[in-house]
């Protein structure tokens, strides 16, 4: 069996597997600022997706939302005063505890994101989130390519109505909402609306289509439930965008754009047995 747990700014999902990828358990806590006061939830509500057997448990992965070093959880900012050493000790302290004696492994929120998003295509695969930020992981042939880790597509320059901004502050979640009136961008239905979102989105996809020419990219994040809303303004944006040398690869939304962080950690901790 397997044990996922996806740390975010504002809740923990917490999720037991079966050894063939069955979600067997799954239970959300809050995330506290207060690394302390998180561990304390943390010992409360992980006897609830334990295993009666807990020699059963195989590895646990922990998407940590923040640095990660060497395989080791660091600073992480949005949960300031967040110590990864201390963190990494206590929480293997916890399931030993609790008697699970297994490897604890530390992944990116977007790398397992995009391993479980994108494991079944083949050839090279983008997989881009957008929440509060954008963030991004690639994935080649089943696998995390060397490079996902330091993929930082949000972070690119961008020119929008006259202004030089980061994509993520053109094109995230919070930045769609926030122009329009802060709706709920799961409910934008304006045509208008939508085609601005399009070219939002066209703006830093067109440069990543360019720099690494990938043959599919999976969008994840509430706006991707509106997608078929702007799918053929985005295509023909990018089509008018790129060279005629370039093809425009196939988009996807994600399949399960709120689980698919402890989906991966299932896949990750199985390929490590």
């Amino acid at each position: 069996m397997y044990i996922a747990i996806d740390i975010g700014g504002t809740k923990t999902l917490l999720a037991l597997f079966s050894e063939r990828g069955r979600l067997l358990k799954r239970l959300k806590m809050k995330s506290y600022p207060e690394q302390d006061k998180w561990l304390s939830e943390l010992n409360k509500f992980l006897p609830r997706v334990l295993p009666l057997r807990r020699s059963t448990v195989n590895a646990i992965t922990i998407s940590y939302p923040g640095v990660i070093e060497n395989g080791h959880p660091k600073v992480a900012p949005n949960l300031k005063g967040w110590d990864g050493k201390y963190i990494e000790a206590v929480i293997k302290s916890l399931f030993i505890s609790k008697g699970v004696n297994c490897k604890i492994y530390y992944k990116n929120d977007a790398d397992l994101g995009a391993l479980y998003e994108c494991y079944n295509y083949n050839g090279f695969s983008l997989y881009l989130t957008f929440g509060t930020g954008i963030g991004g992981g690639m994935v080649k042939n089943h696998h995390l390519a060397k490079d996902s880790a330091s993929f930082e597509p949000g972070h690119m320059m961008k020119s929008y109505k006259g202004k030089r901004l980061e994509w993520e502050k053109i094109a995230s979640s919070k930045a769609i909402r926030a122009a329009n009136d802060d709706l709920d961008v799961t409910k934008i239905t304006n045509k208008k609306a939508l085609e601005d979102v399009a070219c939002r989105m066209a703006l830093g996809l067109s440069t990543l289509i360019k720099e690494h020419q990938p043959d599919q990219i999976i969008l994840s994040g509430p706006i991707t439930e509106v997608f078929p809303g702007f799918y053929d303004t985005l295509v023909k944006l990018l089509r008018a965008s790129l060279p005629t040398s370039y093809d425009i690869p196939k988009i996807y939304a994600a399949k399960r754009p709120q689980e698919s962080v402890i989906y991966g950690a299932y896949l990750y901790g199985c390929s490590k047995k």
